[in-house]
């Protein structure tokens, strides 16, 4: 049977930006499986945005770059890195798992903003260690590496398939 742990929507804004957010969920005895689906959206700030943040980006690299090395050689490398501020800029969220016991059990450091994970005893998704699932509670945290968006919308399910569940 599949039986629901966490649900959680929540609304991220650059305030968020490089912090992590921790919740608590609670396995049960009979757990023989956990699945847990994150996604976010949007993936991307606006190509308007994201011009503005890359042009900032590169004009204080090249400032520092000037202090440090001279103008010459500061203009020549903004010349050669210039396309980058022609693309958009991405947001990056990800998520890692601590089991009952306080063992660290991996993490989904993907740039993908819609993931499924399993954890078993037996196999797993990569990047998470597979192993018992101990009873208790466990944490799922959410970092926040980069949010260039006004806003990202962010949903996490984490379910059990226990063992009354069908196969």
């Amino acid at each position: 049977m599949h039986v629901t742990l966490l649900t959680l929507n929540e609304r991220l804004t650059p305030v968020d930006h490089q912090t992590h957010r921790r919740y608590d969920f609670q396995v049960p005895s009979d757990c023989e499986e956990l699945r847990v689906h994150v996604s976010y959206s949007p993936k991307y700030a606006s190509l308007e945005e994201s011009q503005a943040l890359s042009a900032a980006a590169l004009r204080r690299q090249r400032d520092d770059l000037a202090q440090r090395l001279g103008y010459a050689l500061a203009a020549s490398w903004m010349a050669d890195v210039s396309a980058a501020a022609e693309k958009a800029v991405a947001n990056l969220l990800t998520i890692s798992l601590d089991d009952a016991d306080g063992a660290y059990r991996g993490a989904a450091h993907r740039h993908a903003p819609d993931q499924s994970l399993v954890l078993g005893p037996d196999a797993t998704s990569p990047g998470l260690v597979r192993g018992p699932l101990p009873v208790g509670t466990w944490t799922l945290t959410l970092s926040a590496h980069t949010l260039v968006s006004p806003h990202v919308d962010v949903a996490i399910q984490i379910g059990a398939e226990t063992a009354s569940s069908p196969a």
